[in-house]
């Protein structure tokens, strides 16, 4: 039997502070979507946005009615309000390990990995393509220098950052601990790549939905990567706010495998040893390679 957390650490980023969990208004049924940065957060926000309604023109809702609850930047009293005027079941980001959540029986959580070495050229996608970048030595330094301070600089939980191979294995490796929980439920990306009318038939059941094999099929399109990217403007995070130089890029390539000719030889085998000492083989293929749990 998997023990439920009874205790919650709080980590603390620039923008972020997971102590906002014990002051958010929870609601029976919420969905909270659980990853580290860069490994399908919003494709999975999405994913439960149009299952929870049935309409393939919701998007993800990022930023607004599914919004990210350790953002600093948004009061969590409006937070609050903002969520309380929803009806029906509400779907929640989040970018907290299992052990910086406050856990609750009667809700979701969906926690979403990828391949760490992809997070990696995800994240520095993503501060390329920042207007204000913050602050983070993954994408303000040279490629060798950065690839350097992912791999080792060593996580903690505040400040944290959680942009780090570090802060990913952590992620993964708190909500493995918590996966035999009847609400706790893990996915890949790699299997949504690979079958993504199949995930989400899986995701339809972790959340108890069901809807008409024509319905599953247009709200599978319409999470599709093109899609997605199509329609930028309602699912790129922070929109509306001069966050990004381009919504679209966001959903960049939405690939695996980026680091295929990218990285030498010695940064692959420091990684494939860094990772090796942290957790036993059949973990490992799984973070990096999936197939359905």
């Amino acid at each position: 039997m998997t023990p439920t957390p009874a205790t919650q650490i709080i980590y603390r980023a620039e923008v972020e502070d997971s102590s906002r969990w014990q002051q958010f208004h929870h609601r029976k049924g919420d969905v909270f979507v659980c990853t580290a940065p860069k490994s399908g957060t919003t494709w999975t926000q999405a994913i439960c946005n149009l299952l929870l309604t049935g309409d393939p023109d919701v998007g993800s809702g990022s930023g607004t009615f599914s919004p990210w609850i350790e953002l600093t930047l948004d009061p969590m009293d409006d937070l609050n309000a903002r969520m309380a005027s929803q009806k029906g079941r509400r779907v929640i980001k989040s970018h907290s390990p299992f052990d910086g959540v406050i856990y609750w029986e009667d809700v979701t959580y969906i926690a979403t990995f990828r391949h760490p070495l992809d997070t990696y050229f995800s994240v520095l996608k993503h501060g390329e393509n920042q207007l204000d970048p913050v602050d983070n030595p993954v994408y303000n330094t040279n490629a060798a220098q950065s690839f350097d301070y992912w791999l080792n600089e060593p996580f903690q939980a505040d400040p944290t950052n959680n942009t780090t191979f570090g802060g990913v294995v952590h992620q993964y490796l708190s909500f493995l601990k918590a996966q035999d929980l009847p609400n706790v439920h893990l996915f890949h990306y790699a299997d949504m790549k690979r079958d993504l009318p199949g995930e989400m038939a899986r995701f339809a059941n972790v959340l108890d939905i069901q809807h008409s094999a024509e319905t599953m099929a247009a709200l599978a399109r319409a999470a599709g990567f093109d899609a997605m990217k199509a329609n930028a403007e309602k699912n790129a995070p922070e929109v509306g706010d001069g966050y990004w130089k381009d919504k679209a890029q966001f959903f960049h390539s939405g690939t695996s495998n980026k680091w295929i000719g990218r990285l030498s030889a010695a940064q692959i085998a420091e990684y494939d040893a860094k990772i090796a000492a942290m957790m036993d083989a059949k973990d490992r293929n799984w973070l990096e390679n999936a197939t359905s749990v």
